[in-house]
């Protein structure tokens, strides 16, 4: 039986995967060589019990329906922080972002070969910064002379850059920001969903929930006390990744960067569409 399980590890990689590709291409306007889960339909007595481990005890209830329960939980918080690492074209890469349902984000994302970036999104701009390595990747992909690219590491590496929300080159953090894409998932668990052991993920009790994925198998660690939430998520199979989920509803701190030398691409020169 086929599953519509996706990996919520991969989910969160691949939504920063189009955001570090899209950046790539984001440098200071004009500059040349000179310059820069899933929930089928469930019993109605799982879907409106309370989101609490006490109403209804899992001894009681069958592994679709506490991940049912769990995805309902999870698909209505209105932020969270993931933190994953799987294999993006045979390369580890790490994300690590605070994000919300308004289109806000903050946090950072590591891939080898491409060092760090960080970034800060809100409604009205994006803020990011690559270390030397990623502007050494970007250059690499742009095929830029070893000159620009080396004014390019001297001019932006661990420099905070900013765009305005609205210009072109900041379309990447739409879908990489958007908390209900990374979630809209979350709407069918399997019937063959299977209850496993109990463990501990951050220090909170949880229980461990098997599902058949198109990766391999897929794991999800669902709280057991207070709101059900998936703290954890794990694929096994072809590929491997895993997702920690927390800071539910927390808001995220969108605070533009206090450092007075941000380089604002909205008062550069050139069409908004050009990039280095």
């Amino acid at each position: 039986m086929r599953s519509r399980t996706k990996s919520r590890a991969a989910a969160a990689v691949t939504a920063a995967a189009a955001l570090l590709g899209g950046l790539t291409a984001c440098g200071p306007a004009g500059q040349r060589a000179g310059a820069d889960r899933p929930a089928s339909p469930a019993a109605s007595a799982a879907a409106s019990a309370p989101a609490s481990a006490s109403a209804s005890p899992a001894a009681a209830r069958s592994g679709q329906e506490i991940l049912t329960e769990a995805y309902e939980a999870t698909r209505k918080a209105e932020s969270m922080r993931v933190a994953a690492t799987v294999q993006q074209d045979g390369k580890p890469m790490k994300v690590d972002l605070s994000l919300d349902r308004k289109g806000n984000c903050k946090g950072e994302i590591r891939v080898d070969g491409m060092g760090r970036l960080d970034v800060i999104k809100s409604s009205e701009s994006v803020h990011f910064r690559g270390d030397n390595a990623y502007w050494r990747g970007a250059a690499k992909l742009k095929h830029a002379p070893q000159k620009q690219a080396d004014q390019m590491v001297a001019m932006l590496a661990d420099r905070w850059i900013r765009i305005p929300a609205s210009d072109p080159r900041a379309a990447p953090m739409t879908g990489s920001c958007d908390l209900s894409k990374l979630t809209g998932d979350l709407d069918h668990a399997s019937p063959l969903a299977r209850k496993g052991e109990t463990a501990t993920v951050d220090g909170k009790q949880t229980l461990a929930v098997t599902s058949p994925a198109k990766q391999g198998t897929q794991t999800d660690y669902v709280a057991t006390q207070g709101k059900p939430y998936i703290l954890k998520s794990t694929v096994m199979g072809d590929s491997t990744g895993e997702a920690l989920f927390s800071a539910f509803d927390v808001p995220v701190d969108t605070a533009s960067p206090k450092d007075a030398d941000v380089l604002d691409m909205s008062k550069l020169g050139g069409p908004a569409g050009e990039s280095v």
